[in-house]
């Protein structure tokens, strides 16, 4: 399908009319096409696409109309959309281009100009362009005095994405013919791509520098001058074509009055105590700490959490990280090397997966918390060798060292909110010997004595090498932590891990948050059995209606839907409900098993639980 995205630079500037005149153009040969209305604001009393299709005289059931927007306000598009409570996403408008029935051309028209506002980030239809990688983007300009201003900017606006762009000069009226004529002049010297010149709904083309729009597009067809913008493009061409583009937005988490996408399990990030805590180490601290751990950025805050967390958990070491995914990248990428065997759940976390394949290490998954899966795989990895003569080499030589096995694992797993049975994980680590690391991050908290996660829960903290854990979901702060029974381990990460060397300490304001709710957490743990019974009850209740939710009594509740396009869906219409959850697609999960991922809170209740299976039930009922 060939797609033509028709723009201005201004509004008011007859795009409507290109948009007739090239489809007059490309239905002359009685092919299957489309006009598409993007964004209609002022609500006219007949709306663009419509409008376009009457000035083309074709109103037969080969020219299709829509419009995927329409919002009253005579705004911009991102404005308009405000005054009524809604919001327009990038995401949105691409599913609805993705749910329009098949064609063989498309023309779509924008609102305003190239660099109108879309979206509460002012990303306008050149970003849109980009995203979607349209055949080419027309840029409509009236041509008359000013058009080369006009036109030098929107152009410029859509090189900067490296677009396919060219200029349409519109005549609305006989242009005057000096004008006219200066106009093409100095586009041209400007290097402006002049396509077309447009009067009375007739296109005059401008010679060899106009795209073959209205011949089909050779697959993989370079959109950009640039070949590493042009791979880019074509990337993210290939997410949205399958429905996978992601988008960053800003949250409006203060109309959301049931949160169940942020991993805040104890509703700690918005405590008293916590702020306390952070407005008094602004005053004695400041607000970074402003050098390396290794320079001036380790100091007595720092020190004395990570006593905290070793006594919480029962270690002997410890270090601070600016973030989860610097803590498992450095860990895994730096202690098991080529020649070492890594085992590892089948669902680790990216970061983890990140640095295993930094490390050089041979990586095997075995099967997800199938433990008999892995026992199968260490013994064979220890099954014994039969002994061979030794050569005179061998005698005089040292033996290579013996290689290291390690299993890695989750406690709660993030996607899920399921665990393995670490009991049994130890006994194997008795039999076998390997190095055990274990990320505690989405259990903190919800389980555990004092909050201290599943390890010290199956009371198997001596048989775990490594501990890594989190600030930035139960503890309300941001950064990580990993633990060591020996301080070789420590020494060796604080030595050669660039991840802790060459990055600023973590902030102070983030060690006093984590401090206050650390003991935040070890007074709440009493409530556990609660917290607990809640995640079962919710499941139940799910599964009751329906709904696809395993066993469980981890915070992470899943309810599997299959499709993408389905849990995007599912998840904007609780939005609208001011239920905000996360919708999980692939890459991040595998193909055919999205979901929505909710996170429950220790506030949770009965009417929560309620409000949101009856919204569920509602989408689900909807046509």
């Amino acid at each position: 399908m060939r797609t033509v995205l028709v723009t201005g630079s201004d509004t008011g500037v007859g795009k409507t009319h290109v948009v007739a005149a090239l489809a007059r153009q490309l239905a002359a040969d009685g092919t299957r096409g489309q006009i598409v209305k993007l964004v209609e604001t002022g609500l006219p009393a007949e709306g663009d696409a419509t409008s376009a299709r009457r000035l083309v005289g074709l109103v037969t059931t080969s020219l299709e109309v829509f419009t995927l927007a329409s919002f009253a306000a005579p705004l911009a598009p991102s404005t308009a959309a405000r005054a009524v409570g809604r919001e327009i996403s990038f995401i949105a408008l691409l599913a609805a281009l993705r749910a329009l029935p098949p064609c063989e051309w498309r023309i779509l028209e924008g609102a305003g100009g190239i660099a109108t506002p879309l979206d509460a980030e002012s990303r306008d239809w050149a970003d849109f362009a980009a995203t979607l990688a349209p055949d080419a983007v027309v840029i409509v300009v009236p041509d008359r005095l000013g058009a080369i201003n006009q036109a030098r900017l929107a152009h410029a606006r859509a090189a900067t994405l490296c677009l396919n762009a060219g200029v349409w000069l519109n005549e609305f009226f006989s242009a005057d013919p000096t004008v006219a004529a200066s106009n093409r002049s100095e586009l041209s010297a400007a290097g402006v791509p002049l396509w077309s010149v447009l009067a009375d709904l007739k296109m005059e083309l401008s010679g060899s520098d106009v795209p073959s729009i209205t011949e089909p597009s050779a697959p993989g067809q370079a959109r950009s001058t640039s070949s590493l913008l042009s791979r880019l493009q074509h990337a993210l061409a290939e997410r949205v074509r399958d429905g996978l583009i992601r988008e960053l937005r800003i949250s409006a988490s203060a109309a959301i009055t049931l949160n169940l996408a942020d991993n805040d399990y104890l509703a700690l990030a918005h405590d008293p105590a916590l702020a306390d805590a952070v407005a008094s180490a602004a005053r004695t601290y400041g607000t970074s700490a402003a050098a390396s751990p290794l320079i001036t950025g380790w100091q007595s805050p720092h020190a004395a959490l990570t006593a905290e967390l070793c006594a919480w958990h029962g270690f002997a070491h410890g270090l601070l990280w600016s973030s989860g995914y610097a803590a498992n990248s450095a860990v895994l990428g730096l202690l098991p090397r080529r020649g070492d065997l890594v085992l590892a759940d089948r669902l680790i976390h990216h970061s983890m997966i990140a640095g295993l394949l930094r490390s050089g290490a041979r990586l095997q998954r075995y099967e997800h918390l199938d433990l008999t899966h892995l026992e199968k795989l260490l013994e064979k990895k220890f099954a014994p060798s039969r002994p061979s003569a030794e050569s005179e080499v061998e005698r005089d030589f040292p033996a290579r060292s013996t290689p290291t096995v390690f299993v890695i694992t989750e406690s709660v797993f993030s996607m899920d909110g399921d665990y393995p049975d670490l009991a049994r994980l130890a006994e194997l680590k008795r039999r076998h010997n390997f190095v055990l690391i274990v990320d505690e991050a989405h259990a903190l908290g919800w389980h555990g004595p004092e909050g201290s996660g599943l390890v010290c829960a199956a009371g198997i903290a001596d048989a775990v090498d490594v501990l890594i854990g989190t600030f930035g979901k139960t503890l309300a702060s941001g950064g990580a932590y990993t633990l060591f029974r020996d301080a070789t381990v420590r020494d060796y990460l604080v030595n050669f891990a660039g991840e802790f060397i060459y990055s600023t300490a973590l902030s102070p304001l983030n060690v006093a948050a984590a401090s206050a709710a650390l003991a935040r957490v070890r007074a709440l743990a009493s409530a556990q059995p609660r917290w607990h019974a809640l995640s079962r009850d919710l499941r139940t209740r799910l599964r009751a209606a329906g709904w696809d939710a395993p066993d469980g009594d981890s915070p992470i509740v899943p309810v599997k839907l299959g499709g993408a396009d389905d849990a995007m869906s599912l998840a904007a219409a609780l939005r609208e409900k001011n239920i905000l959850v996360g919708a999980v697609r692939p890459p991040t999960v595998p193909a055919g098993t999205s979901r929505l991922r909710l996170s429950l809170k220790r506030t949770f209740s009965d009417a929560h639980a309620q409000r949101l299976i009856t919204a569920m039930d509602a989408w689900r009922a909807s046509p």
